[in-house]
């Protein structure tokens, strides 16, 4: 892979996982009811948990973006992809979709859906991607802009749709009339 793909992977999942880190570190005990509302930890845990989540998060956002330890701070962004798809799989195979996801904090409520489920595992395959060898070659200033620009497009698209995923339940109402 061109190492421009791997860094402007790093840096959009940098971003993503740095605000939706910052976003619950906003409202701790609202993220922490979120995750009481998946009931997959018992409740003496979720607080526990809730923090560790938020650290791994913020852990992961620093990591990508220092070379030496961008493979670990991949790894773990594909670790908590993994787990936050495995509880939004297991609460709507229990038919639990009115409950947010904790995605954002308390700046958006995404109820669960199947679109979830598809965007977080988008979002790993991205992961993984950017974990597989990077080709060795020095970087001139346009893969700087093509880094700068990429990774703000991507970021743009990204929070449009992430919008529109949050807005989905609402339209539905309006399409149905109530």
């Amino acid at each position: 892979m061109d190492p421009v793909f791997n860094i402007m992977i790093s840096i959009c999942m940098c971003l993503l996982f740095g605000v939706a880190a910052i976003h619950k570190l906003k409202a701790p005990a609202k993220f922490r009811a979120a995750m009481d509302n998946y009931q997959l930890l018992p409740q003496g845990l979720s607080g526990l948990m809730s923090m560790l989540l938020i650290t791994m998060e913020l852990g992961a956002a620093a990591a990508v973006l220092v070379p030496v330890t961008r493979a670990t701070g991949l790894g773990v962004m594909a670790i908590l992809l993994i787990v936050y798809t495995a509880g939004i799989g297991i609460n709507l195979y229990r038919g639990r979709r009115e409950i947010d996801c904790g995605c954002s904090g308390p700046a958006s409520r995404h109820e669960l859906s199947g679109w979830l489920v598809l965007r977080n595992l988008v979002l790993l395959g991205l992961v993984l991607f950017a974990l597989g060898p990077a080709a060795e070659r020095s970087l001139n200033w346009l893969d700087l802009l093509t880094v700068i620009f990429g990774a703000a497009v991507a970021s743009g698209l990204y929070m449009g749709l992430n919008q529109l995923l949050a807005q989905a339940p609402r339209l539905a109402s309006l399409r149905s009339g109530g």
